[in-house]
């Protein structure tokens, strides 16, 4: 699959697939900044992704931010296809939530992205579910 981007700045590092076995590639922030214990901060990527009709790219933190103590701050991230105007950079919104300064450099890769197929569905009110009751949240221990 091809994907269409556009680097919107000219020192922005295009995504990139780590190794030949990478479901995910990495993206890297433009501009460093030492983010405090706790504070937030929105990195540029310098990229538009135009993601295919039908799809969903996923934005998930590196596995290494855990030990730097950062995080995304939002979790994951959910682009929609339509979401590839001139002006919709994907931005990363990092979160120290570490006790001691952290000092983003740039060009770091700081989260990584997932193209994903998506089913739209049409929801429907049943007037008897067919399924037996399993008994609620948490269940099964």
């Amino acid at each position: 699959m091809e994907i269409a981007i556009r680097r919107i700045h000219p020192n922005t590092p295009l995504p990139e697939y780590k190794t030949s076995g990478a479901c995910a590639f990495d993206l890297a922030v433009l501009d460093g900044k030492t983010l405090k214990p706790n504070e937030r901060f929105l990195f540029s990527t310098g990229l538009v992704v135009n993601v295919p009709n039908d799809h969903v790219l996923l934005l998930f933190p590196r596995s290494s931010n855990g030990k730097k103590g950062i995080r995304l701050a939002n979790g994951t991230g959910v682009i929609d296809s339509d979401y590839c105007g001139p002006n919709d950079e994907l931005k990363l919104m990092l979160h120290n939530i570490g006790d001691e300064p952290y000092a983003v450099e740039p060009g770091e890769r700081i989260a990584q992205g997932m193209f994903v197929p998506i089913t739209r569905t049409t929801f429907v009110e049943p007037s008897e579910w067919s399924t037996t009751d399993r008994g609620g949240f948490g269940t099964t221990g």
